[in-house]
């Protein structure tokens, strides 16, 4: 136990490297452990655990129109990952991040649509400002039933993600129906065709990226949306306000904080980077409102949220991760013979590593500050009863 202690105790170390070699480590090392698993699966598939890992990132990373087809997929990744990381701040579960961006595209629609006098960027900055505002506004109501009523807020949004698929149905058969489809012809239930001023430019050209990859600003927007997360909790009241919230709402009470007024203008942030989740398949994929929208992109946020631990920062690289990995589905069933199920698997158990390393972690990091405590105030019984204290934990 003594040389366990001594290991624990790292005298002349910064705190905050500490903690960034720790969860670098840990990070590592789940990385390690789902790859283990993930080799031991395939091997009871009978197939070359190698085979299928060089299948997944030869699928991604083979040529730069497969990376930038892979960065297309992490941009709505980015965006939903951060809405669900502000009110996760907080301790609140926006779980209708979902809901939300798919209103945001009935909005964003509406607008594409409507707008189309407005000359040339205006057009597309007035469509993505009005889809903001629509998951703003849809993120609105949860937020007001909870500070108002204490209803719990995954219920709430639970329900509205269920107005929010029937919003897309009205919509499309309602004011955003196709005005005229061609004789002959033979089309999804879609809104009207957006002008060019409406869509997202694509940036591959100058890169050799070809256009089928997808690849728009979009993706750039999401970098700066994240660094701007980042800012806000790191360096801004509300962002101190938000932590505490989360910490201890019965302290930060105490405290002066207006908790209410704090997890509304969350749940608004929230809603206006959610509104942003729908815009690749919208602005730069489809050009319309359709009916065969993909889906789930709110559910899988929490996903990428949970393995970046709700770090602005870190969701980049989570994002990025996520996007080979399902990318990979693809190379898994046609390269390695197997189900695309696999995929799915390797990411569920990423993300339980990534929890249970980061826990053990979080346990070692937090036993090191008591040491370098006790050291700081001449307690020297107290890595023994530290040590005892992990001992019977």
């Amino acid at each position: 136990m003594a040389t366990a202690t001594a290991e624990l105790h790292a005298p002349g170390r910064p705190a905050w490297l500490d903690a960034t070699i720790v969860q670098g480590v840990a990070l590592l090392v789940a990385v390690g452990v789902a790859l283990v698993a993930g080799a031991l699966i395939a091997v009871g598939y009978g197939a070359n655990p190698l085979d299928v890992y060089g299948a997944i990132l030869e699928y991604s990373l083979q040529d730069v129109t497969s990376f930038g087809a892979m960065l297309a997929t992490a941009a709505p990744l980015i965006f939903s990952a951060l809405a669900l990381a502000v009110c996760f701040k907080a301790g609140l579960f926006n779980i209708g991040v979902e809901g939300q961006f798919l209103f945001a595209m009935v909005i964003a629609a509406w607008a594409a649509l409507s707008l189309d006098a407005l000359p040339g960027a205006l057009h597309l900055i007035a469509v993505l400002v009005a889809a903001m505002l629509g998951g703003m506004a849809f993120a609105a109501v949860p937020a007001v039933l909870k500070v108002k009523t204490g209803a719990h807020e995954v219920v709430t949004t639970i329900m509205m993600n269920g107005i929010a698929v029937s919003v897309i149905a009205w919509a499309l058969n309602g004011p955003l129906k196709l005005s005229s489809l061609p004789t002959g012809t033979n089309a999804d239930l879609r809104s009207d065709i957006f002008e060019d001023s409406a869509l997202v430019p694509r940036m591959g050209g100058a890169l050799g990226i070809e256009d089928r990859a997808q690849l728009s600003w979009l993706f750039p927007l999401a970098i700066v949306a994240a660094l701007a997360v980042w800012f806000l909790i790191k360096r801004m009241r509300l962002g101190y306000e938000a932590r505490a919230v989360g910490a201890s709402p019965g302290s930060a009470r105490a405290g002066g904080i207006e908790i209410g007024s704090v997890q509304i203008k969350l749940f608004l942030i929230s809603g206006a980077l959610a509104g942003l989740v729908g815009m690749q398949q919208l602005l730069v994929e489809r050009g319309a409102l359709v009916q065969n929208y993909q889906a789930l992109l709110g559910f899988t946020g929490i996903a990428v949220a949970f393995l970046a631990r709700n770090n602005p920062i870190g969701i980049i690289f989570a994002a990025i991760v996520w996007a080979i990995l399902t990318r990979g589905d693809t190379a898994v069933q046609l390269q390695a013979g197997l189900p695309r199920e696999f995929v799915i698997i390797l990411q569920g158990i990423l993300i339980m590593s990534v929890v249970i390393v980061y826990e053990i972690a979080a346990r070692r990091l937090a036993t090191r500050q008591l040491l370098r405590e006790a050291e700081d105030i001449g307690d020297a019984e107290a890595p023994g009863d530290i040590a005892a204290t992990e001992g019977t934990a």
